[in-house]
This record gives C-alpha cells, sequence and structure tokens, in this order.
C-alpha cells in the first residue's frame, strides 16, 4: 500500500484485496476495519469479542468485484472510507462509530455511471470461545454451562421485523449474547446457522448518474444491560451519528504552529488513540490501556500517567476521573496494584512504580490546571491528599538505610518492565520515587502542611543524592539500570530517561546520558544492533543474565529486550527537547515506520524481527503531549 498523510488522516492506496486495517474505538466497544469493507475485529468492553472472521463482497449486476481493482482508504478519528473504482460505479465504504453507544455504523455511497445493480453481501463467524472465557466465575460451571445450552437451545433465536423500508434482525446466539442489525432499503438476509442469521445483504439498483446510499448498523451484547442498543434506533439516526463522527474529527484541533502535513496527522492520530480509550462504566471512569485490555476493563496507574498528559490540555476532565478512579486502588496498606478493574478490585498487587505514579498524575493536574479540590475527593473514607500521603508512607517499608527503595524477592517483576525480573536498586523505580516526594512535598507546602511538606522535601533529598551516588555510571556515562547487590545490569535503559526529565540528574550527567541514548538506542546511529533503521531501542546492550528475562523479552530486540516502545520514545524525546537536543527523530520515527508497515493506529511495541504489539494503545499518544507542551517545560513548573 502507497501511504499518503492528507488532511490530518492516513490516506492509503494499492488493490482492493489489500488490507488496511484502522482500529476505532468509543466509550463501549472497540473496532477494527479492514480497508475491504469488512469488521476485522468488534470487542464490546468487559465482555467478549464477537466476530471470528467477517467477509464483505462487493457486486455490480450480481458480479463480484475484481480484487485487483484500485482502491483508497482515508483514515482519520472513528472512521474509515474506502473506495472502490468498479465497471461502471464508484463505490464509497464509510465504517465508523459514534462516541458511545455499542454499534457500528456502515454505509454504502454508489454513483452510477450507467443503470448497475449493487449488492453488498456480509457473512461471518461468531466467536463463541470468548464468551465462554469470560463467563463470570468458573467458566466451566453448572451454571455456566447452562447457561451456554440455555442459549443454544431454549426460546426463538431469530426475529425479523419490517420497519417502514428497514428490514431489523434481531438474533440469540447463545447464553444472553445478542447480535442485531439494522437494514437500509433493500436488506436481505441469507443463511441462518444454528438457527441464527449470519449472513445479510444491502443495495438495489442505481441509475445512471444518480448516487444511492445503502446502510446497516450492527450491534452485539447483552440486553438489558449497559451494553444493550437498539439498531432499529441507531439507522433512524446514521445521519446525526455521522454527523457527530465528523464533529469529533473536527475537534482534533492542532496545536499552534504544527503545520508539516505528516506532524498533523501524528498528533490527530495520537490524540484520537488517547481518547478512543476514555471508558465509562458506572463509576469507574478511565483510560484502557488498549484494545487488548478490555476484558476486565481496567486502566493502568503507569500507562494511565502517560496517556492523560496528551489529554491534560483539551479535556482535564477526564484526567481528574482518571485520578479519583485510580484512587479505588489503593488499599488499606497504602499499596497500589499495577491496575484498577471495572470493579474497583486491584489487578495484580503493590507494584513498584504504581504509588508514585498516582501521586505524580495528581501533581501535574494541580500544576497545569490550578483544581486543588481534587484533593478534598473522598474514596472509601479517605480523601485523595490523605491517600498520596498513605501510599509514600507505605513505601517507606521498602526503602533501606541509603533511603531508596528495595526491589525485593528473587522473581520480582512489578513494574513496567514487568517480563524482567529487576531487583534492588531500579533507577526508573527511584527516579519516580524521587519525583512523587518532590510532588507530596510542593503539594503538602500549598495546603499548609509545613511539617509534612518538611519531611517529603528531606526524604527527596536524601533519594536524589542516594540515585546520584549509587546509580551513576561514570564510565559508561549514564545510570545503571539496576543494581541487586553485587550484580550490577549496566546496559543503557531508555526508562532511566525520567532521572533527566525530572530534575533528578545535573544538567551535565543529563545531557552526557541523553548523547549516548542518541548514539545507542537510536537505531539510525547504532549500526551494531544490525537491522536498520527501525526506531528507538528500549535497552542497549540486550540483558546479560539470562534468567532476568522471561518470555517475550527473553528474545534479543523484543518487547522489554531492546524493543521500540512509543511512549518512551516519546518522553525521551522531550527529554530531548528539554535541553535543547534533536528529538524529532524518536518522536516521529516509530510512527513513520509503522505506517509503512501498515499500522495505522499507535502500536505498543514493535521490532523488525518480531511480532507487533496491539494498536490503538492509549501510552503510545505521548508524542501529542510532546507537541502540546513544545517549550521543554512541563515537568519545571510546580506548585510554588
Amino acid at each position: 500500500m502507497k501511504n499518503e498523510y492528507i488532511g490530518g488522516g492516513i490516506t492509503a492506496t494499492g488493490k482492493l484485496w489489500e488490507e488496511a486495517l484502522y482500529d476505532a474505538g468509543n466509550n463501549a466497544i472497540t473496532a477494527q476495519f479492514d480497508g475491504r469493507g469488512a469488521i476485522s475485529r468488534y470487542a464490546v468492553m468487559n465482555k467478549y469479542e464477537v466476530f471470528s472472521k467477517f467477509y464483505t463482497l462487493l457486486t455490480i449486476d450480481s458480479v463480484p468485484l475484481d480484487y485487483m481493482r484500485e482502491k483508497k482508504a482515508e483514515m482519520i478519528g472513528k472512521r474509515q472510507t474506502t473506495t472502490v473504482y468498479a465497471d461502471g460505479a464508484e463505490i464509497e465504504i464509510v465504517q465508523f462509530l459514534d462516541g458511545k453507544n455499542n454499534c457500528i455504523y456502515v454505509q454504502y455511497g454508489v454513483t452510477a455511471e450507467r443503470d448497475v445493480d449493487f449488492e453488498a453481501v456480509m457473512n461471518f463467524g461468531i466467536n463463541y470461545q470468548s464468551y465462554v472465557d469470560q463467563l463470570p466465575g468458573a467458566r466451566l460451571s453448572a451454571g455456566n454451562l447452562l447457561r451456554i445450552i440455555g442459549g443454544f437451545l431454549g426460546g426463538k433465536k431469530q426475529e425479523q421485523e419490517r420497519d417502514g423500508k428497514a428490514l431489523i434482525l434481531r438474533g440469540k446466539v447463545m447464553g444472553d449474547f445478542y447480535l442485531d442489525a439494522a437494514l437500509s432499503e433493500g436488506g436481505k438476509m441469507g443463511e441462518a446457522d444454528r438457527g441464527f442469521f449470519n449472513q445479510f445483504a444491502v443495495g438495489g439498483k442505481v441509475k445512471k448518474g444518480e448516487k444511492r446510499i445503502f446502510r446497516y448498523v450492527i450491534s452485539a451484547g447483552t440486553r438489558g444491560d449497559y451494553t444493550f442498543c437498539d439498531v432499529a434506533e441507531r439507522l433512524k439516526n446514521f445521519d446525526k451519528a455521522l454527523k457527530e463522527a465528523q464533529e469529533y474529527i473536527d475537534s482534533l484541533v492542532c496545536p499552534a504552529g504544527i503545520t508539516d502535513p505528516m506532524e498533523q496527522t501524528y498528533y490527530k492520530s495520537l490524540l484520537n488513540c488517547s481518547l478512543s480509550n476514555y471508558k465509562e462504566l458506572g463509576k469507574f471512569k478511565g483510560f484502557l490501556a488498549g484494545i487488548v485490555y478490555q476484558f476486565p476493563a481496567r486502566t493502568y496507574y503507569r500507562d494511565g500517567y502517560w496517556t492523560v498528559l496528551s489529554v491534560l490540555p483539551v479535556k482535564p476532565e477526564l484526567v481528574r476521573n482518571e485520578i479519583i478512579t485510580l484512587a479505588h486502588g489503593i488499599n488499606k496498606k497504602g499499596e497500589c496494584g499495577t491496575a484498577v478493574r471495572y470493579n474497583f478490585k486491584c489487578h495484580w498487587g503493590n507494584h513498584y512504580d504504581s504509588p508514585s505514579f498516582f501521586v505524580i498524575m495528581t501533581y501535574d493536574y494541580l500544576v497545569h490546571t490550578g483544581d486543588m479540590s481534587v484533593l478534598d475527593e473522598k474514596v472509601n473514607g479517605a480523601s485523595v491528599y490523605e491517600l498520596i500521603c498513605a501510599v509514600l508512607e507505605r513505601f517507606k517499608k521498602e526503602v533501606d538505610e541509603t533511603g531508596l527503595l528495595v526491589k525485593g524477592g528473587k522473581f520480582n517483576r512489578r513494574d513496567w518492565c514487568d517480563n524482567v525480573f529487576r531487583g534492588g536498586y531500579v533507577t526508573y523505580d527511584e527516579a519516580l520515587y524521587c519525583r512523587a516526594l518532590q510532588a507530596a512535598g510542593e503539594i503538602s507546602a500549598k495546603l499548609g502542611r509545613k511539617d509534612r511538606a518538611a519531611a517529603f522535601e528531606a526524604d527527596c533529598k536524601r533519594v536524589k543524592d542516594a540515585i546520584n551516588k549509587l546509580l551513576w555510571n561514570e564510565e559508561k556515562g549514564w545510570y545503571n539500570n539496576y543494581v541487586d547487590g553485587d550484580f550490577v545490569e549496566d546496559n543503557l535503559s531508555i526508562d532511566t530517561v525520567v532521572v533527566a526529565l525530572f530534575g533528578i540528574a545535573s544538567e551535565e550527567r543529563a545531557k552526557r546520558m541523553l548523547s549516548n541514548m542518541e548514539k545507542w538506542l537510536e537505531t539510525r546511529n547504532n549500526k551494531e544492533q544490525g537491522m536498520g533503521d527501525w526506531g528507538t531501542m528500549s535497552v542497549y546492550p540486550y540483558y546479560k543474565r539470562a534468567w532476568d528475562i522471561v518470555q517475550k523479552s527473553s528474545l534479543p530486540a523484543y518487547y522489554h529486550n531492546g524493543g521500540d516502545w512509543p511512549y518512551l520514545s516519546n518522553i525521551y524525546a522531550y527529554a530531548k527537547l528539554a535541553y535543547g537536543m534533536d528529538y524529532k527523530y524518536p518522536l516521529l520515527r516509530w510512527f513513520e515506520y509503522n505506517v509503512e508497515k501498515g499500522n495505522y493506529t499507535p502500536v505498543e511495541f514493535y521490532s523488525p524481527i518480531h511480532p507487533d504489539g496491539s494498536l490503538l494503545q492509549a501510552w503510545s499518544s505521548t508524542g501529542a503531549f510532546v507537541m502540546s507542551y513544545p517549550g521543554g517545560n512541563f515537568f519545571r513548573k510546580g506548585l510554588k
């Protein structure tokens, strides 16, 4: 596919057979459109994946279109528009989501050069396994088996009705799993598998010189709960939804000074990514990490922190909601897990970076909005300010005589780098802890809590001094990744950039470290890595102690062991910007590289020789933050 940056979006041109996979999300679902008119992915938040496969066949005069036809796919916001050039007609396929409803909208606009008979035929398979996997409690309990069997055997499974010229299909797949579709004029139902429709069509005759529109709306979920959507109503409101999709695109306004078409697309794509991952489910209001983090729906402390930075200047109220939701994940001991689930239960407890991120997120929100009222919000009987103090007090149990956190246990992977057993003093965790102490000190001073402020400030200075005394590697010119007793992992890890970002390193050390990151982590400069110019590595050299790396990170240049994580590339870029260095390469190269290979929404991680991570990944949106605060001073502002 040939890719261009046009109008703030990505336009891919090629043959009809070539996929152009594009992910979209709203408050209830995520979907993926394939650039050929099919819905290649549909997931209902906290429920299940809907389809195993989905196919769309376009026909003119009952003849399927040749797959060698030229087409273009335009992708922006929550919408993909695919234009196919056929014999006698131009077919424009618009697929999109609105802001909140659990449904997918599809429209075919057919402009005829001669009289034609157009039809789009859709057929699909259901992902039954996903439904079974997400059943509550024991997946194969007697109660759940009865739900499944009852879904297959009990009651009428397929209903059809006419609503004016529209055909409404309502189906019971299994258990409480429904799938409905509303088809515009010319709608037809085809095969019914196991008594349930799995084939339908829209279309009709189009006269020469005429343009006709054919539409359908499809929805899956559970009747009677938050996922239910009335497809007949949505079809009637199709034009309103189409307008809403355009208004959303129009709301993605670039900061002043961004004029390059690629950079405009970059910013809008990234801001759309973070906003598309914002979800509300009852009192749960926050940002999911990405499309593969919906079962169960959960928001992470670390992912959430880096995600909200791009949202802060445009929708600060969503950041406030994220803070309150994360506050629910702090237990009575002051511990934080890696994430908070939709039901406010902890997900994988007692992490070494999560408490710091909670404090820092609240601090950044206060600094850049001035809304001190969030500190008084009560969660489980404690105010947000009291929880800030509680998590830092709990951290003291993990501190030794140096003032640094000691990441104990032989197989401790409880921070962002969870495929590596980093023990002892981990520079990344120490720097976050130092920043959290600084933040808590300033917040306490602002509230007139002088004793607490003085204690936090003293602890902050102690940690800062210890980081620079015990973790700086003068020979290498960077901070060691981690020091575990007598073992030192002295590879260059991009996550240590937070030492420069938060002003913990001296200017001389910060610039020296950043220069070494430029030399060794930016692949355009590091020829030793042998894979060409593909982005910014997360570590180099690779981890040297085999027992410290597990799963995907066991392999060189994969995952935490050298893969490119765009969120880290972006914050490294911001550190370079803050110190007056050339920052555009780490900021942009990952995006360009992925668009070239057909990843049209921000990727979680990648490398040239291994499978990519998931797309529409929330914290990869930090590049939009970099563009929103071009002065490089975001982390240098304070409450004082």
